[in-house]
């Protein structure tokens, strides 16, 4: 049995060096400036300090360009869609997510040695936060990598020839990630917007949600998505890029979970009073399924031609190129909203 070794939540296989908290710094204007109304930051002061909080999907994890911050493990990119948002608009970004990143990284954990909870970098003199969290919360990614298969009705490559992960993961009509993220998830979250909106009480705060990884019924196509991740190239160490190894069975249950998610995500967010961006819905037609389009990359594996050891390559499953630009424009229409 092939065993996956893989942490797709962000955290790359090099290992952590310390490193302060993030330094806040103007960031320069590689991006052209647009007259689209939607991306106006209404009220927010060329030169406001901007405070990017959150995990993977935030650090533009897997993109180019590494800002190395705040430490090198954390595969931050300086194509995240924070630093768009304060290129286009001159803002003064302190960039602290970080690939792998719980709530509890957020307000109160060290990640990695040397490096605060992200909460830190936030003050009364903070104007705007962004932040994405929750996924490491559920384990939604590391899920995810441990439930590549074989072929569309399966085995899953890890799980002792279970035809699925849902197979594994629910049990007598109990769904593990379900019930997780139903308390502790959602706990998790509610406690994080409270100390967010505690340390920044003069900021607009815009909590992201997460695109669509794994689509819905009526956005997944007649005979399914999967994409083998294997072919015969495999047994020379070259893998089939943009794949997507995922039984029928786990996509519509993986989709499951990711509504779960994006449900839970949203109520905290109202009961906060915090901008919800839900993005998962308006993405489903730009999943990693889709082969026209998607804002979410596939699956690329990297490994030994035996396969005795693979692993993902950077930026599986995570916002691609387009898919950050669509998040940067969404996120800069939130800010608009409720700076208006």
């Amino acid at each position: 049995m092939v065993a996956v070794s893989a942490v797709l939540a962000g955290t790359l296989v090099t290992g952590p060096s310390a490193a302060d908290a993030a330094p806040m710094w103007p960031v320069p204007a590689p991006y052209p400036s647009t007259s689209d109304p939607e991306e106006t930051l209404a009220d927010i002061p060329v030169g406001s300090e901007y405070v990017a909080l959150g995990d993977s999907y935030s650090a533009g994890y897997g993109l180019s360009d590494p800002t190395r911050l705040p430490t090198s493990a954390c595969g931050q990119s300086g194509q995240d869609y924070p630093h768009r948002i304060a290129a286009r608009f001159g803002l003064a970004l302190t960039d602290v997510t970080c690939g792998g990143a719980t709530s509890k990284d957020v307000t109160s954990g060290f990640q990695f040695k040397g490096v605060p909870p992200q909460i830190r970098s936030l003050s009364d003199r903070t104007r705007l936060v962004t932040l994405t969290i929750g996924g490491n919360d559920a384990d939604l990614f590391g899920t995810a990598a441990s439930c590549l298969a074989l072929s569309a009705k399966g085995p899953v490559f890890s799980g002792r020839d279970a035809p699925s992960c849902r197979s594994t993961l629910v049990s007598d009509g109990v769904d593990q990630l379900g019930a997780k993220i139903a308390s502790r998830v959602a706990l998790g979250i509610a406690d994080t917007l409270a100390q967010v909106k505690a340390a920044a009480p003069n900021a607009v705060i815009v909590f992201l949600g997460y695109p669509a990884i794994f689509p819905d019924a009526d956005h997944t196509p007649k005979g399914g998505c999967f994409r083998s991740a294997l072919d015969l190239g495999t047994l020379t160490g070259s893998f089939p890029s943009n794949s997507y190894p995922f039984t029928n069975t786990d996509v519509r249950y993986l989709h499951g979970v990711q509504q779960d998610l994006d449900d839970v995500s949203k109520a905290a967010a109202r009961a906060a009073g915090v901008r919800f961006v839900d993005v998962f819905s308006s993405t489903q037609a730009h999943s990693a399924c889709a082969t026209g389009k998607p804002y979410v990359s596939g699956v690329s594996l990297d490994g030994t031609g035996d396969l005795r050891r693979i692993d993902l390559e950077p930026g599986a499953l995570h916002p691609n190129t387009r898919g950050v630009a669509y998040l940067t424009k969404r996120v800069a229409a939130a800010t608009r909203d409720l700076a208006g």
